[in-house]
């Protein structure tokens, strides 16, 4: 699985798993010692036998498979492989020949490509990176807009819906947006959308290895106004204590899957909190227009700084913005003054219509097209 949420992982340095399967320990050494000196890269050496639908291997970009084309047994092994591995993993046959019927059967069980033995080991890692990026059809550029909250009650809920509509409204495919919830218990995007959450998280924790691209399909819902939703609800007192897998794994996979990915990020902190982070094309901190509201925010970006340094540049979006034509406590330019280079820019506040589009499980924009609060979000976001 080509990461992009493992919190070990920052977007500017991506690992490249590799699981390597061969009944031959010395070509595995040799191959997992010259990975081992490239940056972002990695070589697990896995058991064929141990690979199963029950217990799939974990965090794979790609299967490289040492195939023996002589014993009748290797041939239905590796059937039984291609059948039990991440059927959204890549794979590539190594063998010392291939004959005519053998490649239309690699054809049929979906191997994305076959290497002549013996080959360097930089032919190897070459191909692998092509396989993958053939088999995410160039999706490893995902775009993910990630919206927190200062404070609570600032709209970031309201902001993330809305990002996702422009966002899937330029989008040239259809469909290729997805809108992921992380404030796994209460919901509130599929709540906004009156739609019931997919997500089961209590299923995936003994296992969070399960989820592939066929599950994700299972636990997306999608919203008549076109916006596909990833979102969970647990109980409120019950305790989070799965491993960050079942997030990171689920996000990963999401990425391969969708072009654009637009999350809600609750701002207390969480085991996947920093892949999430580090994993994201933007971070955008939504605050309102209140002095208490922009002393949060610029305490978050701080924060944020300290724990992160250069890796990632979070921005501020002023919600709920008003002017008034008789003054007010605050000013843009004290606004300036507290947020600085961070400022992204200032939502109108259009309180009515948004309740109304909450009450009613609809996007703002189909009670009321091209209102302000997508024309401003709209000049944020570059679109």
């Amino acid at each position: 699985m080509f990461q992009m949420f493992n919190k070990r992982v920052s977007k500017a340095k991506r690992i490249l798993q590799i699981g390597f399967v061969t009944q031959d320990a010395e070509i595995g050494a040799q191959l997992k010692d010259f990975v081992s000196k490239r940056d972002g890269i990695d070589l697990r050496l896995i058991e064929s036998a141990k690979v199963t639908t029950a217990a799939p291997p974990k965090d794979i970009s790609v299967f490289v498979y040492d195939f023996d084309a002589s014993r009748e047994a290797s041939l239905q092994e590796f059937e039984r492989f291609m059948s039990q591995r991440p059927q959204d993993v890549p794979v590539i046959v190594l063998s010392p020949s291939v004959e005519d019927e053998l490649v239309r059967w690699f054809l049929r069980l979906r191997v994305s490509d076959w290497l002549k033995t013996p080959l360097s080991p930089g032919e190897l890692i070459t191909a692998c990176g092509r396989a993958l990026s053939q088999s995410s059809s160039g999706k490893q550029d995902v775009t993910c807009l990630t919206f927190m909250g200062a404070r609570g009650g600032v709209g970031a809920t309201t902001l993330a819906l809305h990002a996702a509509q422009i966002v899937s409204g330029k989008a040239l495919e259809a469909g290729s947006t997805c809108l992921v919830d992380l404030d796994l218990v209460s919901g509130s995007c599929a709540d906004y959308l009156d739609l019931q959450p997919g997500w089961q998280i209590d299923e995936l924790v003994a296992n969070p290895g399960r989820i592939d691209s066929h599950m994700l399909d299972s636990m997306v819902v999608k919203h008549p106004a076109g916006i596909n939703v990833l979102s969970a609800q647990r109980k409120y007192l019950e305790r989070h204590t799965f491993s960050e897998e079942v997030v990171t794994r689920a996000l990963d996979i999401a990425a391969q899957k969708y072009q654009s990915l637009v999350v809600d990020l609750p701002r207390h902190g969480e085991s996947w909190t920093d892949g999430v982070v580090l994993g994201s094309s933007s971070l955008f901190i939504v605050t309102e227009f209140t002095i208490p509201g922009l002393k949060a925010a610029r305490r978050m970006i701080g924060d944020l700084s300290d724990r992160y340094g250069d890796e990632v540049n979070p921005r501020v979006i002023v919600n709920k913005y008003e002017r008034s034509l008789f003054g007010s406590s605050i000013s843009p330019k004290e606004v300036n003054e507290l947020l600085g280079a961070s400022l992204a820019g200032y939502v109108s506040n259009d309180a009515k219509l948004v309740r109304e589009a909450i009450d009613r499980g609809i996007p703002t924009s189909a009670i009321k097209n091209k209102n302000a609060i997508f024309k401003d979000l709209s000049k944020i976001l570059g679109t």
